[in-house]
């Protein structure tokens, strides 16, 4: 998504660390999410939702406001065809339960009355990842990671898509200027990039609230995101928005290419502006450190430029209240710029101190389940980053027995095991994961993991990786539509390391056997996509 806690590293491969979807630098994957929201900001798009007073003595009263989001779970074809007889645009939300940032929203956002109101402008479908037919959706809809929030019109086309790892204030900002909306966003893109001149302010305000930090290639298709970005900003109307494209041009790219000194009066114009440190905290938040590496020329630069960016995030997270977690997630920025000065070693201690100290306040703080699923996640990421192991095993072993989804942070207790040389313990608790996992799509990513544990852990136990791997072809079986997006892909992923293994342990008969089990489960398979599984 998702940058990340151990889980979300494997489950995402190790995708770039900044913008994965669901936290941690801390968030798979992004900082915890910030649920506070800004009513100000919605007063005078919800004020048309609120029905008029009637005078009339005989009149009925004006419906109650609703008290929760009229998801449509899973029924997107219904969705649409309610929002052609309607006029409104879908809301799609992606998610899953163990999903850090998901459960965020689910704490916070999705709860908050003025966003409830704001959804009766659309027609919103909650679509699980374990869902029947979910993955399948989210291939067709180019998902790459929870959650991710997408406006379409009743067409199908794709007015704007957020990432729903971004503040929950700018979330709700976004998403009522795409109410009102009914052009592609790719559509709006190509007149940037052609003739700038014809957008209105609200066409920059959408490509400026895009989710760029996860689906800029979307969006750019087969041109380089931050040549697409770098364009946008030298075309877009007003400064605040061309420094933003010009940060996320620095923080998305493959190989930044800019020179120190562009960078640095970039980042320090950015910094200068608590409007702008506001509208861009989660990026600056992920990708802060990196860009103050990019700025800097000498140890001098570098500190100036990081104490720079912490008080302005300091400054910024005082304005929306100082959460506990806002100051959990500047502790670990201060831990990137300290890392880099000292790559290796021991941090200084106050630091070390700090840290503890606000993941002892975040983790108090979290009292709700689901934004306990995301602190816990963002505090053992922090207390691992400044060599606390014990103690982020520690609150680890504490959450299994408080969590709803324990299977997600067994991974991260076996990779502890495996650090201190425990091979059988690490592999118990994966095997654990993949047990208790629920849901099909969640069981395969875990599955994978157990798998991957075994083939790295015990290369020679042929006969255990081989029935864990019958097992997870089973749980494919019983998904008639179930080869798609991430599913697909960590099979994928697999087969390579499979047949790596298979090259050094001399596994041939064992891939064999298996690639014919594969070939029986995708009889049942609605594509057939499988069938070339292991080929």
């Amino acid at each position: 998504m998702p940058c990340s806690t151990p889980v979300i590293r494997k489950l995402n491969q190790k995708a770039p660390r900044p913008f994965l979807q669901w936290p941690v630098t801390l968030p798979f994957e992004m900082l915890p999410m910030r649920v506070a929201l800004s009513v100000l900001l919605l007063a005078s798009a919800l004020s048309a939702c609120t029905p008029a007073p009637v005078s009339t003595a005989n009149s009925a009263e004006a419906p109650a406001p609703a008290k929760a989001i009229a998801w449509r779970q899973g029924d997107v074809d219904d969705a649409f065809a309610e929002a052609a007889d309607s006029g409104k645009p879908v809301l799609l939300y992606w998610g899953a339960v163990w999903c850090p940032p998901c459960n965020q929203l689910k704490a916070g956002l999705f709860k908050d009355p003025a966003f409830i109101a704001l959804t009766s402008k659309f027609v919103p479908v909650y679509l699980d990842g374990d869902e029947e037919g979910a993955q399948a959706w989210g291939e067709r809809f180019g998902v790459r990671g929870y959650p991710t929030l997408i406006v379409l019109d009743p067409q199908r086309n794709e007015i704007t898509r957020v990432a729903g790892g971004n503040d929950a204030a700018e979330l709700t900002r976004a998403l009522t200027v795409a109410a009102g909306r009914r052009s592609a966003v790719a559509a709006t893109l190509a007149t940037a990039l052609a003739t700038p001149g014809k957008l209105a302010a609200e066409d920059w305000q959408v490509l400026g609230d895009y989710g760029w930090e996860v689906d800029a290639n979307r969006l750019a298709g087969e041109r380089r995101s931050q040549d697409v970005l770098r364009q946008l900003s030298k075309a877009a109307p007003d400064a605040a928005l061309q420094r933003r494209f010009a940060l996320l041009a620095l923080a998305t790219a493959e190989k930044p290419d800019a020179s120190p000194t562009e960078v640095r009066e970039l980042l320090q114009a950015v910094l200068a502006q608590p409007a702008e440190v506001r509208r861009n905290r989660e990026l600056l938040g992920y990708a802060g450190a990196n860009l103050v590496k990019q700025a800097s020329t000498g140890p001098a630069t570098s500190n100036t430029l990081g104490q720079q960016l912490l008080v302005a995030l300091e400054r910024a997270d005082a304005e929306r209240g100082d959460r506990a977690d806002d100051a959990l997630s500047r502790a670990l920025t201060e831990v990137s710029l300290a890392r880099q000065q000292q790559p290796e070693g021991a941090l200084p201690a106050p630091l070390v101190d700090r840290v503890k100290q606000r993941v002892a306040a975040a983790d108090a703080a979290a009292t709700d389940a689901h934004a306990r699923q995301a602190t816990i996640s963002s505090a053992v990421h922090a207390l691992r980053e400044v060599g606390d192991d014990a103690g982020a095993e520690a609150l680890l072993l504490a959450e299994l027995k408080r969590s709803e989804q324990p299977y997600y942070y067994m991974p991260e207790l076996a990779e502890l095991a495996e650090q201190r040389g425990d091979t059988a313990g690490a592999l118990e608790w994966l095997k654990r994961a993949y047990d208790g996992a629920q849901g099909p799509a969640t069981r395969v990513q875990w599955g994978v993991l157990y798998v991957e544990g075994l083939l790295k852990l015990a290369p020679d136990d042929a006969p255990r990786i081989e029935q864990a791997t019958a097992s997870l072809i089973a749980e494919l079986e019983a998904q008639p539509s179930g080869y798609h997006q991430r599913t697909r892909q960590r099979f994928e992923r697999l087969a390579g390391q499979l047949k790596t293994w298979s090259g050094k342990h001399q596994g041939a008969e064992t891939l064999a056997r298996l690639q014919q089990r594969m070939q029986q489960a995708c009889g049942d398979q609605v594509d057939g996509a499988c069938k070339d599984w292991l080929s």
